[in-house]
């Protein structure tokens, strides 16, 4: 029922296996959303890193909070241990100035740390690992779709990040599950001045009730219940779905132009990996663009699979991200690095 409870559960079954090897643990990582301006990519979370999280909170509400709540149970259950924090807006930091800057006060922009960071990074890291692997040859231009709950499209060249859907926080990009994307901020300055919602209100409808959520109806915003709900002639469904897809296939278009092209499109998480309906509809119109999906490849994929014709000038993959171990790995080559040395 808390993260005391499941981390006391976790490490009992992990104390067997330690028993076992023979080997000690030494290191908790943690996959961090949010460490603003001064965290990252990777931190040893001592109390100082801890308050920059804690302070975070504020935008990364659904995040942080819980994340927090584990770093606390873990030192009360073993204290000895060291905690390392890899935070997802570390993949971002070689986006350029000028994709991340906001047209905002300078003064108030730089003060505040009031800028694009991105999102999603350990799974957008991941999958500019694999993809090289996957096709065995290098990729120099990417789009990572990273579609789930929480959905993101990232630019990647050479393996480095020069763009992503996301900014500030994961709300704004794409549309998402219960999250509306990108809209004109003016409409809650509109709710706010009207007295049709409060400051709280706005925040849990920014976080729960919005995007495939809001359009539909459906609580939520599962996209296996909305498909099911279009398929049966839902117009509010449908509506979500179209929306979502659309907003998608934007963010393909637009990456086109600083990537100079495109190699490969990439679809991944729960969404990109087992929704065929979805990758379908967002591939729909972009042969001009040279994407050509296979119908009966795309509708039979089960796992890493490449849903492209042999023809298409860009290849289209479904991979199978892997956070964990993104994760497992920064955190180790940290330790090595930084941390070992003196850690004792």
């Amino acid at each position: 029922e808390t993260h005391l409870d499941g981390l006391r559960v976790i490490l009992a079954r992990l104390q067997q296996e330690l028993e076992r090897t023979g080997q000690p643990l030494s290191i908790a990582a943690h996959k961090l959303i949010h460490g603003g301006p001064r965290l990252g990519p990777v931190e040893l979370l001592t109390e100082e890193a801890i308050d920059e999280v804690a302070a975070m909170a504020t935008v990364a509400s659904v995040h942080n909070p819980p994340a927090l709540q584990g770093i606390d149970a873990l030192s009360q259950l073993a204290p000895d241990v060291c905690q390392i924090g890899v935070f997802e807006t570390g993949f971002y930091t070689t986006i350029p100035a000028h994709a991340a800057v906001y047209g905002l006060p300078w003064a108030l922009a730089e003060k505040y740390g009031l800028r694009k960071y991105g999102f999603h990074g350990a799974s957008h890291r991941f999958i500019s690992q694999r993809v090289g692997e996957f096709l065995g040859e290098p990729v120099s231009k990417l789009i990572s779709c990273h579609l789930g709950s929480g959905t993101s499209v990232a630019a990647i060249k050479n393996g480095m990040a020069i763009d992503i859907s996301s900014g500030y926080t994961p709300q704004s990009g794409t549309m998402m599950s219960t999250r509306a994307g990108d809209f004109d901020p003016e409409v809650l300055y509109f709710l706010l001045a009207k007295d049709i919602c409060s400051l709280e209100e706005i925040r849990r409808m920014l976080n729960k009730e919005s995007g495939l959520a809001g359009i539909s109806g459906i609580k939520g915003g599962d996209l296996r219940d909305i498909e099911k709900a279009a398929g049966e002639g839902d117009e509010r469904a449908r509506l979500a779905l179209d929306a979502f897809c659309y907003s998608i296939k934007k963010y393909i278009g637009a990456f086109m132009v600083p990537l100079e092209g495109l190699d490969v499109l990439v679809f991944t998480g729960g969404i990109g990996e087992n929704s065929p309906l979805v990758r379908q509809a967002v591939c729909q119109g972009l042969d001009w663009l040279g994407v050509e999906l296979d119908p009966v490849k795309n509708d039979e994929c089960r796992g890493d699979a490449l849903i492209s014709t042999p023809s298409s000038k860009v290849r289209v993959a479904v991979l199978k991200t892997n956070e964990e171990i993104v994760v497992v790995r920064q955190a180790w080559e940290y330790w090595q690095s930084t941390v070992d040395s003196r850690w004792g």
